[in-house]
């Protein structure tokens, strides 16, 4: 099976990803315009038009059951990126592991915990698959 492939602008979000240190980058994307893959959390590669370098990246698709409200987005945190703004920027996201469902957590400290796991099973899977992207 071939890994799926998002292009698109950086969008502002609700900057919850950022005050609880997982800076994103959001893309918003309109489920009903192609076939997605499942909503959740993946492991994947960031790259940003201009950039020569790719990043590991933990990709959330869905429509944030914790901070519900907007439209659903595909959110990235790039490992290794600086906490630099990039909207309007391209970016192209591939999803390369599944790593969990989209969770609605009780609190955002649970939020906030397990985003540090995801962080370290995307780490574990750029090791074993990647080990360029990591910083």
């Amino acid at each position: 099976m071939e890994p799926f492939m998002l292009k698109g602008t950086v969008v502002p979000g609700k900057q919850l990803g950022t005050r609880l240190g997982f800076p994103t980058a959001n893309i918003a994307y309109d489920p009903s315009d192609r076939a997605w893959p499942e909503e959740g959390v993946y492991a994947g590669i960031a790259r940003i038009e201009g950039d020569s370098r790719s990043y590991a990246a933990i990709l959330n698709q869905g429509s944030h059951p914790t901070a519900p409200g907007g439209a659903p987005t595909v959110e990235a945190h790039l490992l290794g990126y600086p906490p630099v703004a990039l909207y309007g920027r391209r970016l192209s996201l591939t999803y390369c592991r599944y790593l969990r469902p989209e969770t609605r957590f009780p609190t955002l400290n649970d939020l906030q915990n397990q985003l540090a796991q995801d962080r370290e099973s995307a780490i574990a899977w750029a090791r074993e698959c990647a080990p360029e992207l990591l910083p």
